[in-house]
């Protein structure tokens, strides 16, 4: 068995067959995507044992395109991690590759390419936190196109993986996510974290939001409910700067961490998001799963963002290849519009001017919110 190395490039024959295969114990969690350069998703096809997967010819990739494991029902939460080891078998050559350093719920496991008629394959271990539908958005691929997330009804594919489960009953909790309070009664949160959900209640007082709008393009929504608390001031108006320092504030891994607010600190590291996206940012604050739809913060409590997707880097750090705490927020700017086109009255008062940390936090109390997600 060869180790394969984050950032090898291994030599394979075009018409070589490749089987790939987890045996952990939750390989029966996870599932396989070739993903093209379009956002083009294709299922590779199960193998006879469990944990297997298929591909009769290299070939049958294209020119390019990215071998992506990942938790299929990650709505449930759980990481890739629990899938590993992970080997990966060309004509009969077999590889056993890296498994993720951090907890990921998505990871791009190699890049598949053709160069001057060669076929090559980079060992990648880039992952997502937030599951495969951050790795979607961070790119601007659509979200219909990942087998089994279809939203419209009738004729959907299911799971492509031959699990083909039922809708789970009515008060079945999905998840969690974070919130943030912009005007009175009304919480921005992010499209994902309430999709495939028909409950939403606050965390703590269980009171119920209903939904008033939403954006799956830019991954927002709006709730509304007997929320209390005091909006945050939106820096609509005055753009984000490179470098300029923010707080990000959620609620991550409450399972694990509890159910109080947490805060973390970290600059604004890019003007845009994947691939160019002008309607997001990049920033350095520390964020986890559950942290969607948390509030991004400049140091005197304005919000200039809502955390939107998290790509992790854990195994490169030691080669130094790929910056860690590469996270994406959604521009304030894209908000305030949307809230306006929703007939939301946003509060016109001015930007607060108070930067001392501990005033700032004890504010974001009363204005970042969890948000329990039922079915």
């Amino acid at each position: 068995m060869n180790k394969a190395q984050p950032g090898e490039r291994l030599a394979v024959d075009d018409n070589s067959a490749c089987t790939i295969r987890v045996g952990g114990r939750g390989a029966d969690r996870v599932g396989i995507l070739a993903v093209s350069r379009e956002g083009a998703f294709q299922p590779l096809e199960k193998g006879s044992g469990a944990g297997e997967w298929t591909l009769s010819a290299m070939s049958d990739l294209g020119d390019h395109a990215e071998l992506l494991l990942y938790i299929v029902d990650d709505r449930s939460g759980g990481f890739v991690n629990d899938a590993y080891p992970l080997t990966v078998d060309f004509g009969g050559t077999s590889y056993d590759f890296p498994a993720p350093f951090d907890q990921l719920a998505a990871v791009i496991i190699a890049e598949v390419y053709l160069r001057n008629g060669a076929r090559r394959v980079k060992v990648a271990n880039e992952g997502y936190t937030f599951g495969i539908e951050a790795f979607a958005r961070a790119r601007n691929f659509s979200v219909d196109a990942i087998p089994g997330r279809q939203r419209s009804s009738g004729g959907g594919s299911g799971n492509p993986w031959g699990d083909h489960r039922p809708p789970p009953p009515p008060g079945t909790s999905l998840g969690s996510g974070s919130g943030v309070l912009v005007a009175p009664g009304v919480v921005v949160t992010n499209a994902h974290v309430i999709e495939g959900g028909n409950d939403f209640k606050l965390g703590g007082s269980k009171q119920a939001l209903t939904m008033l709008a939403v954006d799956p393009m830019h991954d927002l929504a709006i709730l509304q409910g007997d929320v209390q608390g005091t909006p945050l001031p939106l820096r609509h108006t005055a753009p984000i700067w490179l470098g300029e320092a923010v707080l990000a504030a959620g609620y991550p891994l409450m399972d694990l961490l509890g159910s109080d607010l947490k805060v973390s600190t970290g600059n604004v590291s890019g003007l845009k998001g994947w691939e160019g996206d002008v309607a997001r940012f990049q920033f350095t604050a520390p964020i986890g799963s559950g942290s969607s739809g948390g509030a991004i913060l400049d140091e005197y409590g304005n919000l200039v963002g809502i955390t939107s997707s998290s790509l992790a880097h854990g195994n490169l750090r030691d080669r130094g290849a790929i910056s860690e705490n590469v996270n994406f927020g959604v521009k304030v700017a894209l908000v305030h519009e949307m809230l306006a086109a929703s007939g939301v009255d946003v509060p016109h008062g001015g930007l607060s001017e108070d930067n001392n940390r501990r005033n700032v936090v004890q504010r974001l109390r009363g204005s970042v919110i969890s948000i329990i997600v039922s079915s």
